[in-house]
């Protein structure tokens, strides 16, 4: 009987392992892939057009993240969510609350919400590449 159980308990192991792997292929199915340079060259900034714009956005539950383009961002204020912000390339001023502050490639800046905030480029640099996560708090 011991037996009989050891194979039962190892054929039950099996089909969960083999459950497990067919849902681990439907899942990497569902990865993609793709770059910086691929998704700004969709949806260029153009000199003439706008100053700023979303590039790309995905939401993630209650999240959304975002590729921004900006060459100057307006004062402005999010009622309703917090901006976590890296900043992928360029440089500019960060304006925020009544002060200013430099920002280049590598830095990353939280935004609460109600605090009224913009950017703009440095004089004569690219425009900023901004990834922004938006979250309610």
């Amino acid at each position: 009987m011991d037996g009989r159980r050891f194979m039962a308990g190892g054929m039950l192991a099996l089909a969960m392992a083999s459950g497990a792997l067919v849902g681990a292929a439907r899942a990497e199915e569902a990865v993609t892939f793709t770059d910086l340079d691929s998704v700004l060259k969709q949806k260029p900034l153009l000199p003439e057009g706008a100053t700023a714009d979303i590039v790309a956005a995905q939401h993630v539950g209650a999240s959304e993240l975002q590729i921004v383009v900006a060459r100057k961002i307006g004062l402005h204020t999010h009622e309703d969510t917090v901006h976590r912000i890296y900043v992928a390339r360029g440089k500019g001023i960060f304006r925020f609350a009544g002060r200013s502050r430099r920002v280049k490639v590598g830095d990353i800046l939280t935004v609460p919400k109600h605090v009224v905030h913009g950017f703009e480029t440095a004089p004569g640099a690219e425009p900023l590449v901004l990834l922004v996560v938006e979250t309610p708090e």
